[in-house]
């Protein structure tokens, strides 16, 4: 008779350290305790965002990180879907301005969107928070939308298979666009 073992891909990064050292004890402590992986963050640059079809494709891939329950802790913090409900207002126009933002163009509504606090009545009960996105929206020098961000946090990676599959499967999510 004889026995085998299933050895995973990758090596745990404390076989290189001096055992009992800070760092090797530090990884030590991440290995068996951690219960996050690294951010991830999805980045959109030279898009059109006033065509609603790339909008639509946003909240698609949007929709695909979320489902990828494997990889990904959820929520995904996206500014579409927010967005667009504040610019299509219905009975929120009054406590979060939509009304007059709907006849801005694009680049002023994302400025009076991004400019919503947390604290506000738009935020509290519509959940139109504008203000959390502050970093995701860059303008450029004119005050035009230059570039957007997506953002997440990985399941925690311990091995090099689980590196992998969470760079295949946001990779696969994001290529449609």
């Amino acid at each position: 008779g004889f026995s085998t073992t299933k050895l995973l891909r990758g090596l745990n990064q404390n076989v290189s350290l001096v055992a009992n050292s800070d760092i090797f004890d530090y990884f030590n402590t991440l290995f068996t305790y951690g219960n996050a992986g690294p951010p991830g963050y999805v980045i959109f640059n030279n898009v059109n965002y006033t065509d609603p079809e790339n909008l639509a494709e946003m909240e698609l891939i949007n929709a695909e990180l979320a489902a990828l329950n494997d990889t990904i802790i959820t929520p995904i913090y996206s500014w579409v879907t927010p967005f667009k409900n504040f610019i299509n207002g219905g009975v929120l126009t009054d406590a979060c301005g939509s009304k007059a933002a709907s006849f801005l163009p694009f680049d002023e509504q994302m400025k009076l969107f991004s400019k919503i606090k947390i604290e506000s009545q738009c935020c509290q009960k519509y959940g139109i928070c504008g203000e959390q996105f502050g970093l995701d929206i860059i303008f450029d020098d004119l005050g035009r939308v230059e570039t957007t961000r997506f953002r997440f946090q990985h399941q925690p990676l311990k091995y090099q298979k689980d590196y992998i599959a969470g760079l295949v499967e946001t990779r696969k999510t994001t290529e449609v666009f």
